[in-house]
């Protein structure tokens, strides 16, 4: 290969930013923003500059790992392939689907072909216990959302190009570029805002990076967002509003009537804030042409992530800014998935939730979205009897970090009988494995946000083509080997993977032309199958998802039309294709209520509130997590470049809050939760209210084979798996009470 330049969408975040990647004979030479990228517009971070390390690491698992009486061995993908299948088809038949597990992490978001083939995988599995990240970050937004719009997809964003004043609770777009809301760029997107005369106000128990550019900053106690938000509800129904014309609603008196018993008393009490700030929160709400309200992690990851959430979009309806230009909207993108059953169960009453359809062997945890809560997992593996979880498959996950409890999660881990990975480096839970599989280096798979593509401050057609050709299974195979390890003895090759691709694409067409949603519906499935390009890989998925979509070419049926996507057309616009700003009035379209009506009074909602009502404000430390530009969960510890510069680690304190317990900045600190203890140098900033403590998460202390590994305290050994958001046992990570101990001092703070 000679010197070229190619283009990359960045898959290491949620930004999706668009890079020019300069290559040479296999090597990446050097990466810089794509200033010609129609979504991105030039914005880059650290991070997506330094994939040029990651790619070239020399940590990086380049092939398949077996343990062995020495430990860990290099293997090839044959002895591989034997030694899962074999391992997972015994333990399988011996004790049935449900004692082997999956554990899907954070990347696999940012992967079109793991996330496809992963599915693929625990379809084929058929158990149960089918745990993700996503209880440790967004289900009880996807929650809220199912249970007011039938769709756990239906995720509305601030339209930031249009709205003139945004509230954000709990979010810092400036360091995660947006979170389940797509922004890259989001600095010149505020000073916008502002300069149109728009205010942006922030409430966050730290001024945040955001913080520090909104036009106002609100410190609040952890947790507490949900009396706020429902005395921001009452207020706004004190100052006569309800309702706006043009959204059919039910069981807004069964809500207003619940809420009503948040007394303003008791709000103030838990949020530390003042009734004048309260007020004038909702005075500014109410007196806004295009108002937006918008939480994150913040909001999601407490006691009440779920509430919260919903609480949201119960403000954004009464100020009419729901599906509004300026408010919160539904963004689009070509992609559309096929669900032909999506409404089979359901009723003139709406759609029975995806919640407690089943629940968990030990503690009865609920499902939620078809997913068990990752609190359940050691517990599972640990404790005996029928349905005794026995063996993992964790694609692209850190559990033994990212996890409530992480010790107890690194016991049960080393329990299992075959603990089986793909990733690329190892790491505290790889390092524990039987098998590791190699992942790819981002510049050697396609990237397409299949997930995320549906929530971008605004709309458009994106698609990287692989920039190099791996010399082995790209991630989409990958999975579809290890289902044929699955169902059948002889290990799996090409030929065998190739039929069962072609039955599986064969099925997603079946799926199309039987939704009465897809541009293909009715359709020859043979007809359909002879169009689709390219000829192998999860691009046929793909292809189909965009031609059968809004804006697709209908395979040959909309010649006439403005947009006739095809993957072929989006792969040869290398800067991608701009769709336009999010279109108004597509409630009709993502609520899957068959009647169209909003639900604004679920049961799961009125039985929060009511133990909302019933908990007591908190008292003494809480902690409260952080993030950096530099830093993404545990995937980018060993790259020098991101290691750069003052310690990531620190506890960050409130200088008076130090000064009681004689803490001085640099000394160190021990925190003591109900689970466990770390210690921590400390950081002094005025930029933390009183009575909070913060910590990054994502990082550990334990010895990994990483040689520029960056090591500190592990935020999850300090979170209880008994604190949580109830409806989705999602693990409450902000807000855990602690003790502070300054390390050689004798000052102490209590717990709460």
């Amino acid at each position: 290969m000679s010197q070229q330049t190619g283009y990359r969408i960045c898959s290491i975040c949620e930004a999706a930013c668009g890079l020019e990647v300069d290559l040479d004979n296999g090597s990446v030479t050097a990466i810089r923003a794509n200033d010609d990228d129609v979504f991105s517009e030039g914005h880059v971070c650290a991070k997506g500059i330094a994939l040029k390390e990651l790619h070239a690491d020399a940590d990086r698992l380049r092939q398949p790992l077996i343990r062995g009486p020495d430990g860990l061995r290099p293997a090839t993908w044959d002895e591989a392939w034997r030694v899962i299948g074999e391992k997972l088809r015994h333990i399988k038949d011996q004790y049935g689907p449900q004692a082997v597990g999956v554990y899907v992490g954070n990347p696999t978001a940012h992967n079109i072909g793991l996330a496809t083939g992963l599915g693929v995988f625990a379809a084929t599995l058929g158990s149960s216990h089918f745990f993700t990240a996503g209880t440790v970050d967004q289900v009880p937004k996807q929650l809220a959302s199912q249970l007011m719009f039938g769709n756990e997809m239906a995720l509305p964003v601030p339209d930031i190009l249009n709205c003139d004043h945004l509230l954000m609770l709990g979010a810092n777009p400036l360091v995660s570029n947006g979170s389940l809301w797509v922004v890259p760029g989001i600095r010149e997107k505020i000073r916008a805002l502002k300069n149109r005369g728009g205010k942006l106000v922030v409430v966050d128990p730290r001024r945040t990076e955001t913080a520090r550019v909104a036009s106002k900053h609100i410190a609040i106690r952890p947790g507490s967002d949900a009396l706020l938000l429902a005395s921001i509800i009452n207020g706004l129904i004190d100052r006569g509003l309800g309702i706006p014309a043009g959204y059919q609603t039910d069981g807004f008196d069964l809500l207003t009537a619940a809420l009503s018993r948040v007394s303003l008393t008791q709000t103030i009490d838990a949020t530390g804030l003042a009734a004048s700030q309260i007020n004038s929160m909702i005075d500014a709400l109410q007196n806004a042409r295009h108002p937006v309200v918008y939480g994150r992690v913040g909001t999601t990851l407490q006691r009440f992530g779920t509430l919260t959430s919903f609480l949201i979009e119960i403000i954004n309806i009464m100020l009419g800014a729901l599906d509004r230009r300026g408010g919160a909207m539904f963004p689009d993108q070509p992609f559309y998935q096929a669900n032909p059953s999506s409404t089979s169960d359901a009723t003139e009453a709406g759609i029975p939730p995806k919640l407690n359809r089943y629940q968990s062997r030990v503690s009865g945890y609920a499902e939620v979205l078809g997913q068990m809560p990752v609190v359940a997992l050691p517990e599972e593996i640990l404790t005996p009897g029928d349905g005794k979880l026995r063996a993992l498959v964790c694609f692209a996950g850190n559990p033994v970090v990212s996890n409530p409890d992480s010790r107890r999660v690194k016991t049960a881990l080393e329990a299992l009988d075959f603990l089986l990975c793909i990733d690329i480096y190892q790491n505290e839970t790889t390092g524990l494995a039987d098998v590791i599989l190699p992942g790819t280096s981002p510049f050697e798979d396609s990237h397409y946000d299949s997930f995320l593509g549906s929530m971008g401050y605004r709309n458009a057609a994106r698609y990287s083509p692989a920039l190099l050709t791996p010399d082995r299974t790209d991630e989409w195979e990958l999975a579809l080997y290890l289902s044929q390890c699955l169902t059948q003895t002889q290990i799996p090759d090409e030929t065998s993977v190739s039929r069962f691709e072609d039955d599986l694409v064969a099925a997603a067409v079946g799926d199309h032309v039987a939704d009465p949603n897809s541009g293909i519906y009715g359709r020859d499935v043979q007809e359909i199958m002879s169009k689709i390009e390219p000829r192998r890989g999860v691009e046929r998925i793909l292809d189909l998802g965009i031609r059968a979509g809004k804006w697709g070419d209908h395979f040959g049926a909309r010649n006439g039309h403005e947009k006739r996507l095809t993957l072929a057309t989006v792969a040869s616009t290398p800067n991608g294709i701009d769709l336009g700003e999010i279109a108004e009035a597509r409630l009709d379209e993502v609520n899957r209520h068959p009647d169209g009506i909003i639900r604004l009074a679920p049961q799961v909602i009125l039985s929060e509130i009511q133990r909302l009502l019933d908990t007591e404000p908190d008292s003494g430390f809480r902690l409260i997590g952080r993030r950096s530009t530099r830093s993404n969960n545990s995937w980018l510890r060993n790259l020098p470049a991101l290691g750069k510069g003052k310690d990531q680690c620190a506890a960050q304190m409130n200088p008076l809050d130090a000064e009681d317990l004689g803490v001085r900045d640099g000394s160190r600190i021990r925190i003591r939760s109900a689970t466990g203890e770390v210690e921590a140098s400390v950081e002094l900033t005025d930029t933390l209210m009183r009575g909070v403590v913060c910590l990054p998460h994502g990082f550990s202390n334990e010895d990994v084979s990483q040689a520029n590994h960056l090591k500190g305290p592990n935020y999850n050994e300090l979170a209880p798996a008994d604190l949580l958001d109830v409806p989705t046992s999602t693990a409450a990570l902000n807000g855990i009470p602690v003790e502070i101990f300054a390390i050689r001092t004798s000052a102490i703070s209590g717990l709460a």
